[in-house]
């Protein structure tokens, strides 16, 4: 099995992410839609602007997340990630939301001016293909 390939079909063909972060001891967890650009190896996911997450993130951007499988139990789980507003918006990466996710493109089209975008970056991640498969991939 090829290691870095697993873990980024898993990227790939998950939707969302349970995102974990905290401030002054307490933890909060979102759910977001992401997309991750091997290339750059990097996740990308939108926010409203000025959504309480923003203040979260300027206080600590530490964060945590696991995929959340859409069928199986196959999932990604990163334990030592940051968060931060990326230089480019979310206009700047829509066709590879798009591609994943074609229905984004109406959510787009409808909230993308009152978005911003986040990146979050990580070197490793955990991947868990299965029972006994569990592995973990540099980035």
């Amino acid at each position: 099995m090829d290691e870095k390939k697993e873990f980024e079909k898993i990227m790939e063909k998950t939707e969302r992410i349970a995102l974990a972060s905290a401030v002054d001891n307490i933890p909060n967890v979102r759910i977001v839609n992401f997309v991750f650009s091997v290339p750059e190896k990097v996740l990308y996911f939108a926010s409203t602007k000025g959504d309480p997450k923003e203040a979260e993130f300027s206080k600590n951007s530490n964060v945590a997340f696991t995929t959340i499988p859409a069928r199986g139990l196959a999932h990604v789980r990163v334990h030592h990630a940051v968060v931060a507003k990326s230089k480019k918006s979310v206009f700047d990466v829509a066709d590879i939301f798009i591609a994943k996710m074609p229905w984004y493109k109406d959510n787009l089209d409808r909230n993308g001016k009152e978005t911003d975008l986040y990146e979050v970056r990580f070197t490793v991640a955990t991947v868990l293909a299965g029972p006994d498969k569990a592995f973990q991939v540099d980035l």
